[in-house]
């Protein structure tokens, strides 16, 4: 339902880009760029393509002539292909950049009711809709987990009680779909390219929002399509250490915490201690190695504190 009104009025100089990573992503191409095409608000879309093989590039030209694209040749990961489109539309004088994943596609008025809550809510850095599946049948399997009470207070309570708000304020919200503000990220910045490539930098990139006096927002009253149910999970060592590594990285790397310097080091050497007792020989080597992170974490977080057009 759409609450908006002519007090509310978008104004037609608004400039926004739409920024959507691909990465062998032919088959969401339609759905994708089709439903920005069709957005209700006009919108400047670009394609930061990682090095795709499936002719991705090639089929969005000829599809979608409008949409401008920048092809990398490899692939850069998440942070810092996103990082190139957001200092990309700054520089075409954005006044808000909307980040969709490849794999999501959005409603006539979602980009309109995301508009609203920047103009409801002060203060407002980051807005997200709600996430349903690839059908419309469910919520979003990470979206329940980002709605629950440890990450947005009340929501589940007060959906539950038939009182939902419009807007609910969040500790974090995946960035498979943001619309955020231009003077948001003039203050905060762009993703953390040096502590993350893929996986990490939507929570750290919330923890700085927060950070910077700006608020993290889910707006009830439109929605996306996050088709992701059918990926294959990985399943191996490897991937279980990396995904113990991006929490450790976002752990330490949260500003709004005030860890000490001695408190980082400890806390790698203790995390690297334990791994290595259940570790493979063959995989102890990167184990040592990972003890030096605190390098990095230490020099992340005053870049993030000081803010500004870091990483951008």
């Amino acid at each position: 339902m759409s609450h908006m009104n002519e007090s509310h009025h978008i104004s037609k100089n608004i400039k926004i880009f739409a920024i959507i990573v691909t990465y062998n992503g032919a088959k969401w191409i339609e759905k994708c760029f089709g439903s920005l095409i069709n957005s209700n608000i006009p919108l400047n879309i670009l394609v930061i393509d990682n090095g795709s093989s499936d002719n991705t590039p090639n089929i969005v030209r000829k599809k979608y002539p409008m949409v401008e694209i920048i092809q990398t040749g490899e692939n850069l990961g998440f942070t810092k292909a996103n990082n190139i489109g957001i200092k990309f539309a700054l520089k075409q004088r954005a006044d808000y950049v909307f980040l969709l994943n490849q794999d999501a596609w959005i409603e006539k008025n979602t980009i309109e009711e995301l508009m609203d809550t920047f103009q409801q809510i002060p203060q407002t850095g980051i807005v997200s809709p709600i996430h349903l599946n690839g059908n419309k049948t469910n919520l979003d399997k990470g979206f329940l987990n980002y709605i629950a009470p440890h990450n947005t207070p009340n929501f589940v309570s007060d959906l539950y009680f038939h009182r939902l708000e419009n807007f609910h304020e969040t500790q974090f919200v995946n960035a498979a779909s943001w619309l955020i503000s231009r003077a948001c990220i003039e203050k905060v910045g762009g993703f953390d390219s040096l502590l993350f490539l893929h996986y990490g930098e939507d929570g750290n990139y919330c923890q700085r929002v927060m950070y910077h006096g700006y608020k993290v927002i889910v707006n009830t009253n439109c929605f996306i399509c996050h088709d992701r149910e059918d990926r294959n999970p990985v399943e191996n060592q490897l991937w279980e250490n990396k995904k113990k590594l991006v929490a450790t990285k976002v752990f330490l790397g949260n500003i709004n915490e005030n860890f000490s310097v001695i408190y980082i080091i400890l806390y790698t050497i203790r995390r690297t201690f334990f791994a290595l007792l259940f570790s493979k020989t063959k995989n102890a080597l990167s184990k040592i190695t990972e003890i030096f992170v605190f390098y990095d974490i230490v020099k992340s977080r005053k870049l993030n504190k000081r803010g500004g057009l870091v990483w951008l």
